[in-house]
Parts: C-alpha cells; structure tokens; sequence
C-alpha cells in the first residue's frame, strides 16, 4: 500500500453519477456512513457515497475477445470493508459451467472479478502466494459461483466480521448486478490517503461453454488478469458529504502527485 501526497483542490461532484477528478486510470473512493446490503441488489440509496464508472466496448480494455457486454462498477468504504458493485447489460447471460457456491471454473461464466494489489508493488504475477498475501483475486458469476482461491480469506459469508461476501441476481434476460465486500484486512488495512492497485472485469459467455471475451476496466493486454502493472489505482479517499435534500454534494478532492 502506498500512502497518497494530496494537494488541496475543489472538485464539484454528483457522487451518485461521476468518478472524482484524477486520471483515467485511478479512482477515489468515498468513506461511506451506510453500509450497504449484500443482496445482489445495487439501490441507489445504500450506494449513494460511491464512485460509480461505467465501462463499455468501446471505453474499457479487452484482453482477449470481444463483445457486446457493457457495466457500471461502484465503489466505497469504511473503516471495516471495501464495498465494490456492478450493473451489467448483456444479450446471453451463461451460468453453465460453475455450480452455485465457492469453487468451480467461475470464469467460464459470464462473471466479475475483482483484483486488488494491496502492497502496490505492481507485480508482474499477481499469483505468486507473496502477492495473495496482500490483496488478491475474488470472482462472481451471474448464478452465484465464487472464487476466492487467490487471496486471505478466511471466512466466508453474510455474518458480520466475514473476510468477504458476494451476491449476484439475474434481473432479467440481459441484466444482471452482484455486489461485494472484502474486509479490510486483506490488503493490509487501508486508511484515508491510502492506496491501492485495483482492476475489474466481466467474463463475458455467449452460448455457453467457455468465455468469449474478458472486459477489463483498464489495462493494456496481454494478461491483464495477472499483470498488477496493467491495473489502476484506488485512493481511500474522505468521508461523503451528505447534503440536505435536493442538493448536489459538494466534496474536497485531492489531485493525486505523479507516482
């Protein structure tokens, strides 16, 4: 983990809509006061305080394949967990090659996997056991496979204090979401100013089978998956501002200094 140099800077934003104002390829996520419901749906109030980026065809990074599915991914914080969610639209939604439940080939199926790069020592293979031991690979499919074989986990599930818990739901035919947290301590407790490597991406399976493609939110192929140089940052970032209502939230936000 490395800690960020923040210069004093004013960003307006609608947290419920934009990223903060840092490069293409960094984050910064909001300290939330709610902690949202793992349910595998993504409401818009419980998810309020964060980031939200939307990645397309045309605007995120293949690593082998292509297709026609398309997200939006969401991110905040607490002193406890990292909260990511996605929304994601696709014409063929396959869960047919991992069983519900943790284990199984779940990128095969249309899924989301989550990379985080807690040491930020951008290692050229994130898979090596040094590097599970500070961040790691967690994976959902649509039908609610689960993979964290990469990583710290200990203990799975909804109860509080749970290294890590994951829900998806199919909405309908072409719409699908999941939402997850991952306790802080698996990447080595991040506090405001902190950061972290991270990277998203969906599995995409058209007709069954193996996948056809891998959408990655940033990175420059090949093995995107593996190569934590190819991924973003993430800042922990400041508390939301929570306005009255009808207000836009108006919030300080740090420029991040050159690496």
């Amino acid at each position: 983990m490395r800690r960020a140099i923040l210069f004093t800077g004013l960003a307006l934003v609608c947290c419920s809509a934009f990223t903060c104002l840092h490069a293409a390829d960094t984050i910064e996520a909001l300290m939330t006061q709610r902690e949202p419901t793992i349910d595998g749906s993504v409401g818009e109030a419980e998810w309020i305080a964060a980031v939200k980026t939307e990645v397309t065809p045309q605007t995120g990074s293949w690593d082998f394949g292509e297709t026609e599915v398309s997200y939006v991914f969401h991110v905040m914080y607490d002193e406890t967990y990292l909260y990511v969610a996605a929304s994601l639209v696709d014409d063929d939604i396959q869960t047919d090659s991992a069983a519900e439940g943790v284990g199984g080939d779940t990128w095969k199926d249309d899924s989301v996997e989550i990379f985080i790069d807690g040491n930020h020592n951008h290692a050229a293979d994130a898979f090596v056991a040094a590097e599970n031991e500070s961040g790691g690979q967690y994976v959902i499919t649509a039908g609610n496979a689960i993979n964290y074989a990469n990583s710290l986990v200990q203990d799975f599930g909804p109860d509080a204090g749970s290294d890590y818990y994951t829900v998806a739901e199919i909405k309908d035919d072409t719409h699908w979401e999941m939402e997850a947290r991952l306790r802080m301590r698996l990447f080595d407790s991040a506090q405001e100013g902190d950061v972290v490597g991270f990277n998203i991406s969906t599995n995409d399976d058209d007709g069954g089978g193996d996948e056809e493609a891998a959408l990655f939110w940033t990175g420059a192929p090949p093995d995107i998956y593996s190569n934590e140089a190819a991924w973003g940052d993430l800042i922990f970032g400041e508390a939301y501002a929570v306005e009255p209502a009808g207000k836009l939230a108006v919030v300080w936000a740090g420029l991040r200094s050159a690496p």
